[in-house]
């Protein structure tokens, strides 16, 4: 998996010809998988170019795409043919770029199943193969999970308000120390959530659990956790805070 590079701004020429092309070439028994994010990197790899390295190297056949872009998704789909493989790289536009007849998507690299892998799985099967009715009610069991990957909030300072933006792997991390899943803390400069973004991420899980119990349920088998406590006592998240 080869993020576009970020910081020093290559075109997407660039990031083909002494980037992905070089690493790609070195090593033709492994398979490369761009990952276009420029939300991110601040530099995207463009369908074109994705298409030029498709059609000369046998060991680039798929994308993680996690622009958001549904026309760049489409036109990717376009140039790169059939034989190739869109994976998503946000686990909410997933079940839209797997429906659409223009992207036909062919899974994620999914954010939500670090703690639900078995759902998010039945999900993505059950929409491969056209059971779109259990694809949908996977959907929306999963989507307070989805929707945490990113947690924005307004959080006052002495100056006023100001936006605060918690995005993975914070707010998982988060959840999954909750949870009992041995997850650690992140690497500076990641920190912790606000207070107010923790009550965000609670809600979600809760949701969940209280909704659709099984989705979760396999962590309470796996790791010996009661998520009826873990989830509505305090103790299991402090610290995990910004005072």
């Amino acid at each position: 998996l080869l993020v576009d590079p970020y910081y020093n701004g290559p075109s997407s020429l660039e990031i083909r010809k002494e980037y992905i092309e070089p690493i790609a070439r070195e090593f033709p028994h492994i398979q490369v998988i761009p990952y276009v994010i420029p939300g991110r990197s601040g530099t995207q790899l463009l369908p074109q170019d994705l298409a030029i390295l498709h059609s000369e190297l046998d060991n680039v056949r798929a994308v993680k795409e996690a622009t958001g872009n549904i026309e760049n998704m489409r036109l990717t789909r376009k140039l790169c043919g059939e034989d190739f493989d869109i994976l998503s790289g946000d686990d909410n536009m997933t079940y839209r770029m797997m429906r659409d007849p223009m992207i036909r998507a062919s899974g994620v690299v999914s954010v939500a199943s670090n703690v639900a892998p078995a759902a998010v799985q039945r999900f993505v099967k059950a929409a491969l193969e056209g059971k779109f009715e259990e694809a949908d009610r996977l959907h929306k069991a999963l989507e307070p999970l989805f929707s945490i990957v990113t947690v924005k909030t307004e959080e006052e300072t002495p100056y006023g308000p100001a936006l605060c933006k918690a995005r993975n792997p914070l707010p998982y991390k988060t959840l999954m120390n909750i949870l009992g899943m041995p997850s650690g803390p992140c690497r500076r400069p990641l920190g912790k959530m606000t207070k107010k973004g923790l009550q965000v991420v609670l809600n979600a899980a809760r949701r969940v659990y209280e909704e659709n119990p099984e989705i979760l349920e396999p962590v309470e088998e796996f790791f010996d956790v009661d998520l009826s406590v873990r989830l509505y006592d305090e103790k299991y998240w402090r610290g995990l805070t910004y005072d």
